[in-house]
């Protein structure tokens, strides 16, 4: 039997992925052949997680792995590429280009650099124009795009395709330049076949063949199949030339695994989805994560039989399983026999860039939903659950809304819990302008033992991200030492309550230099108390104001939205630090607040038609304008007090 292989479909939603691997399996007589399984998958239409299904073509054992086609599931197209051998985009013979097929490119092309062919689906659809599927495809898409079929149309129905391999007489007029300008193409990978092409004498279908493979594996020729996935057309093909262009994974060394999908299965449990890379694995053994240098227990092993999972064993070099009952490996993680073999570069997951504050319908399931969201973001990496430590929010990122409505979906349908999103607070911070000095002395007496501390304080602004200081320059034991840390700490109590709407304090200097005490009334908690009241009079005379989160905004765009774009961004308070352009594209870096890109996902996507991408990191914590200021303050009370 020949080596096992793996192919990638991906495309833009609605191009008929799903379609196209089921007839895959179907042609190759796998029993069972259905994806899309899940309730919201079934319920929306669509492929949300990566799905895959496994089939015997030519004696070679063949995973097809279907990636989603909405932009926000982009971390599925990442997982699959990662571990196919081939990439085979998929494109809507109406609509060939569209926003997801670009960006699926992109990934293939620049990212992952899988030798690839199109796939033109629905040559059966009334509008498929073959012809401008090739304009299309050529005008769009940075490759040299050559047709091996094209698709016999009469009265705007498919009845088969002629190959362009094939002896060149009794071809239409239309294949016959086809033919010839696919041959000028692949000629330039092969010194025998140049040869013949200029001299013109005839050239053999395995001269074609094997300068086909070489330009495919160079990533610079991208062959084309037309078809139809419904009408049962062009998928024999498709199987042979996935089969005759797929790289052969050379099986040679110790073993070694990627882990590249983790997914929550009902009846199984947590699932690690693995290729073996090289070697062979089978149940008992003993891997070790290379990230942590942990010991893997390999217990379950499942393969595929077409889309059923089952029980197996063990899997050798280029089969693709599903381990059970593993903890503790993260998505990407490389496993091997050997703790010290090299590990695999981290999958280059895109960040999630769109934020929600989350909450429980019912109050009853906060703890159950903080508790499921943990253990379901842990299988994603484009979905985060943290709780920030300002606001004290819970918050759920995502890749957009679609993304955040999938998931919200999935904890009611599958958990039984019920989430509401909304815009999150701004996690602002408070800080001072200016030095101040201020005094507080704290007495009580109510009987028996009193409380008294006295607290001279000098506070001054330290530069962005210094945090805080706490200085004792106290002298002549005015105050005990062992009242300092009371001293300290009340200070920090009074930073963390804020004094302009209850926002920490940072990057001051507090120094306490002078204070008083009483050798019976005093204590450390009478010295908190009265350093917590001095700092507060020590910030109203300090100019205190408010510090906003900076983003550091990277956005990807077509050359042709640059202009409104920059436009938008000058209108968030965004600074442009700089521009790059590169095969049509235009890759803008900016510095933005946070509290005016809160929706930029959805801004963006309307903006641009979806074809811009971004992504955010935090940069730094800077001053909210003057101007701004007071406005922010009164929505901040009003949304605080409800007036």
């Amino acid at each position: 039997m020949g080596k096992p292989y793996s192919v990638c479909l991906v495309g833009h939603s609605g191009s008929g992925k799903t379609a196209l691997a089921e007839a895959i399996l179907k042609a190759a007589n796998a029993q069972e052949a259905v994806f899309d399984r899940s309730p919201e998958e079934k319920n929306r239409g669509i492929t949300i997680d990566l799905a895959l299904g496994v089939c015997l073509w030519q004696d070679r054992k063949l995973t097809v792995l279907v990636s989603p086609g909405l932009g926000e599931f982009v971390e599925e197209i990442h997982k699959g590429l990662d571990v196919a051998d081939l990439a085979v985009l998929v494109v809507n013979a109406e609509k060939p280009v569209e926003v997801v097929t670009e960006q699926a490119w992109e990934i293939v092309r620049n990212v992952y650099r899988r030798p690839a062919l199109v796939f033109v689906n629905m040559m059966d659809k009334p509008l498929a124009d073959p012809q401008k599927v090739l304009h299309d495809l050529k005008n769009s898409l940075p490759a040299k795009f050559v047709p091996l079929y094209f698709p016999i149309r009469e009265n705007a129905v498919l009845n088969g395709l002629v190959d362009l391999l094939s002896a060149e007489k009794g071809l239409p007029p239309l294949a016959q330049d086809l033919r010839a300008s696919l041959i000028e193409e692949v000629a330039a990978f092969d010194d025998v076949l140049l040869e013949k092409f200029l001299g013109e004498e005839e050239v053999g279908r395995e001269d074609v063949v094997k300068a086909l493979r070489a330009g495919v594996a160079s990533g610079e020729l991208v062959p084309i199949i037309f078809g139809s996935a419904t009408a049962n057309v062009g998928i024999t093909e498709l199987l042979n030339w996935a089969t005759i262009l797929a790289p052969e994974l050379q099986n040679g060394g110790e073993t070694k695994v990627r882990c590249f999908n983790l997914a929550l299965d009902p009846y199984l449990g947590r699932l690690t989805y693995v290729r073996v890379l090289s070697g062979e694995i089978k149940e008992g053994d003993t891997l070790y994560d290379l990230a942590t240098r942990n010991k893997v227990q390999l217990r379950d092993i499942y393969g595929f039989a077409g889309t059923k999972m089952e029980k197996v064993g063990r899997a050798s070099a280029g089969e693709i399983v599903a381990l059970g009952k593993i903890e503790g490996v993260s998505l990407g993680a490389t496993l091997s026999v050997n703790p010290e073999a090299a590990s695999l570069p981290p999958i280059p997951f895109p960040k999630p860039v769109f934020i929600r504050a989350v909450a429980p319908k019912s109050q009853a399931d906060e703890e159950k939903m903080s508790t499921v969201l943990r253990d379901f973001v842990s299988t994603k990496a484009t979905l985060t659950y943290t709780r920030d430590p300002v606001t004290k929010e819970g918050l759920v990122s995502g890749m957009g809304d679609i993304h955040l409505d999938v998931l919200a979906e999935r904890l009611r349908n599958r958990y039984g819990v019920e989430v509401t999103y909304r815009l999150p607070k701004v996690p602002y911070r408070e800080t001072i302008r200016k030095s101040s000095i201020a005094s507080y002395r704290h007495k009580k007496q109510t009987g028996g033992r009193g409380q008294f501390g006295e607290v001279h304080l000098r506070i001054e602004p330290l530069p962005r991200g210094a945090g805080f200081e706490f200085a004792d320059e106290t002298k002549g034991g005015v105050i005990p030492q062992e009242f300092i840390p009371g001293v300290e700490k009340g200070v920090r109590d009074a930073m963390e309550e804020g004094f302009l709407a209850g926002f920490p304090m940072v990057d001051i200097k507090a120094a306490v230099f002078y204070g008083m005490y009483h050798e019976v009334d005093s204590s450390e908690l009478s010295f908190r108390i009265a350093a917590r009241q001095a700092f507060k009079l020590a910030v109203e005379k300090a100019d205190p104001t408010l510090l906003e989160p900076i983003m550091l905004l990277t956005v990807t765009t077509p050359e042709t939205f640059t202009g409104d774009i920059i436009s938008d961004l000058n209108g968030r308070r965004g600074r442009i630090l700089g521009m790059e352009s590169e095969g049509g594209r235009t890759r803008i870096r900016a510095e933005v607040p946070l509290a005016e890109i809160l929706s930029y996902a959805l801004d963006l996507k309307s903006m641009t038609q979806g074809r811009a991408t971004f992504q955010m990191e935090f940069l730094r914590y800077d001053y909210v304008p003057a101007a701004l200021q007071e406005r922010v303050l009164a929505q901040l009370r009003t949304a605080t007090h409800g007036s």
